[in-house]
């Protein structure tokens, strides 16, 4: 099977950011992908530019770079990538995070002895530019677990996901029209027409996790995850379901301010949310 890797980057991302995260998509991998689709979302800063030209020269033909002329979000960038991708299996990456060694060859395994599955998803350890931040996020493992979950937390970490080609051939894509909500649309998307989701038990990727994160909450962003939940809990579990009450403490929880936001994150409320319930 072949690997194609999907990955969005903008002015404002941090040229050694993209940069690590490079290193980590070849450099480090034990299973290299066939195939990089950068898709540079608007113009870059020169620093960016020389980042991504350091990288165009080392992998040749490997990286493929799509240019927006302006910035049309992560949902509509992800879109233009998939329709240039080439891979059997098509992996996405945020220009911020890393890779872990073996995070494709345990994947690419995982998809060849389990056909029935179209998106696989991994579990994450959280970090930050301090080296104090350590956690390890886990997801569902099979289609059953996401289905008693993902109600209540997002079944999959969008960074980690690796979909079949065939589920894109199928015509889904990335949707806009939940602000901020492209990836928890496409899960619910997905689990709507009884698409199978699965996730590895391992850690496949280091997510960088600063405290600015917190700070971009905004009204509008929590009113869009609302909205998308609804929708979601609407189409998959039906009208008719106390689930949408945790669409519901989700909004409130995002408006909180940040350090609550940050105290809660860290605590056990985040596990007590994504436990299983029947």
């Amino acid at each position: 099977m072949t690997i194609s890797v999907l990955m969005s980057t903008y002015h404002k991302e941090k040229p050694h950011y993209l940069h690590e995260a490079f290193v980590s998509l070849w450099t480090s991998q034990v299973r290299k992908p066939d195939e990089i689709v950068l898709i540079e979302d608007g113009p870059l800063t020169d620093e960016l530019d020389a980042v991504v030209d350091h990288w165009k020269q080392l992998l040749n033909g490997t990286l493929v770079i799509v240019k927006n002329a302006t910035n049309r979000g992560l949902a509509a960038s992800l879109n233009d990538g998939i329709s240039v991708a080439k891979g059997d299996l098509i992996a996405r990456m945020d220009s911020d995070d890393r890779c872990l060694p073996e995070r494709f060859l345990l994947q690419e395994k995982y998809m060849e002895a389990h056909p029935e599955v179209d998106i696989l998803g991994g579990a994450i350890q959280e970090f930050n530019d301090e080296g104090s931040l350590h956690n390890i996020r886990t997801y569902p493992l099979n289609m059953a677990e996401v289905l008693k979950t993902m109600y209540r937390v997002s079944p999959l970490a969008h960074p980690t996901v690796m979909f079949r080609r065939s589920f894109f051939e199928a015509g889904f894509r990335y949707s806009s029209r939940y602000h901020i909500c492209e990836d928890v649309t496409m899960w619910y998307d997905a689990a709507a027409a009884h698409r199978v989701i699965n996730n590895l038990p391992d850690v496949v990727l280091c997510f960088r996790r600063n405290d600015s994160m917190m700070n971009r909450r905004s009204r509008e962003k929590a009113w869009s995850e609302f909205l998308a939940y609804n929708d979601g809990i609407y189409r998959v579990y039906g009208l008719f379901s106390y689930k949408y009450i945790f669409s519901f403490l989700r909004m409130c929880f995002r408006l909180m301010p940040a350090k609550a936001i940050m105290s809660l994150y860290n605590s056990r409320f985040r596990k007590m949310m994504a436990k299983q319930s029947d």
